[in-house]
């Protein structure tokens, strides 16, 4: 499982400690450290729109005026691809027995009912 994130994200240190409390293992990504890539974000679209995948939070997204603007998924792919820190945080991949999975963002339900159930 990976889990991509920047280390200051409240969201990615809540992530951290369900998962450090509930002894799942993760691999950590720090996006300001290895960013992902336009093929990495498109991937994540068989998951979900990459216009969901918008942080409506993140300085980069308020800086932009995005708030009452329709930003297509093609858009957000650019707009994550030259700023990682508007990506909503954060994302993980996961699965078994090769089925891929995606999660994003911090849900405390959603993270028990999908890894601990």
């Amino acid at each position: 499982m990976k889990m991509y994130g920047i280390k200051t994200c409240a969201s990615v240190k809540k992530a951290k400690a369900f998962f450090d409390e509930n002894n799942i293992s993760y691999e950590f990504i720090d996006l300001n450290k290895t960013p992902v890539n336009k093929d990495k974000i498109e991937k994540w679209q068989n998951f979900t729109p990459a216009a969901s995948m918008l942080n409506p939070r993140s300085k980069s997204y308020r800086d932009l005026g995005l708030k009452d603007k329709k930003v297509t998924d093609k858009k957000a792919v650019s707009l994550i691809e030259n700023d990682n820190g508007i990506l909503k945080r954060p994302v993980i991949e996961h699965g078994l027995n090769g089925e891929e999975k995606f999660t994003i963002g911090f849900n405390e339900k959603e993270y028990n009912d999908t890894f601990l159930n």
